[in-house]
């Protein structure tokens, strides 16, 4: 069953961010979804059942007190599922599923200056799962290369479009060459994206022709 994130709940009305993160998945391979949420200082897992409600299975403490971005793949290998929670801060915690809807902490993969935003895709031709990190802090766009084992190692970074404003970053094969690209949007440019074309290295091109932009000349990453 493939994993999916679903858009943020119960918003805080004082910072307009959303309070908990919600993604799906199957985590104890039953073939009916499972939900996790991650919120301040916790993440908890639910496991679905035949009639369409849910039970509650586990939490662990997140050190973190905003959540900022929730995957949900296989990085370890093992057919399970695990997940990654990113969080205001820079603290990006990694959880390994073990297919029975139980989760294990496995630490800290990575720290940044902070985390708007984590997108999952095989960035080098090993295919294994890679990372990029929209650091707002920073500016910049941050790869964390995998091992396959659930280990990862900061390799590259690019600058992000314009300072002060925060970036969301997916993962997609756009030009269909076998490594995953990436699209760089913001919420406060509405109807407009870049395109950057994996190298097959872990390292990204623009690509102007797959972008849409109200101004071509306002940005031109390198």
């Amino acid at each position: 069953m493939q994993a999916s994130v679903l858009p943020p709940i119960n918003e805080d009305p004082d910072s307009g961010r959303a309070a908990h993160l919600v993604a799906t998945g199957d985590f104890n391979r039953d073939g009916i979804a499972d939900i996790i949420s991650a919120g301040p200082h916790v993440l908890s897992i639910l496991l679905g059942k035949k009639d369409g409600t849910f039970q509650f299975a586990g939490s662990h403490r997140l050190n973190g007190d905003e959540p900022r971005a929730l995957v949900v793949r296989d990085f370890n290998g093992d057919g399970n599922l695990d997940v990654i929670v990113g969080d205001e801060g820079g603290t990006i915690a990694e959880f390994a599923g073990n297919g029975k809807g139980e989760l294990s902490a496995i630490g800290d993969v990575a720290r940044v200056d902070s985390v708007v935003s984590i997108a999952a895709g095989a960035f080098t031709q090993d295919h294994k799962l890679d990372l990029i990190v929209s650091d707002q802090n920073s500016n910049s766009a941050i790869v964390l290369l995998g091992a396959g084992d659930g280990t990862f190692r900061q390799t590259w970074s690019f600058e992000l479009p314009r300072k002060g404003k925060e970036y969301r970053l997916a993962a997609v094969d756009f030009n269909g060459d076998g490594i995953a690209d990436i699209v760089i949007t913001s919420d406060d440019d509405e109807g407009n994206y870049e395109v950057m074309l994996g190298m097959g290295n872990g390292t990204f091109t623009y690509a102007p022709q797959l972008s849409h932009l109200k101004d071509p000349n306002s940005y031109c990453p390198t």
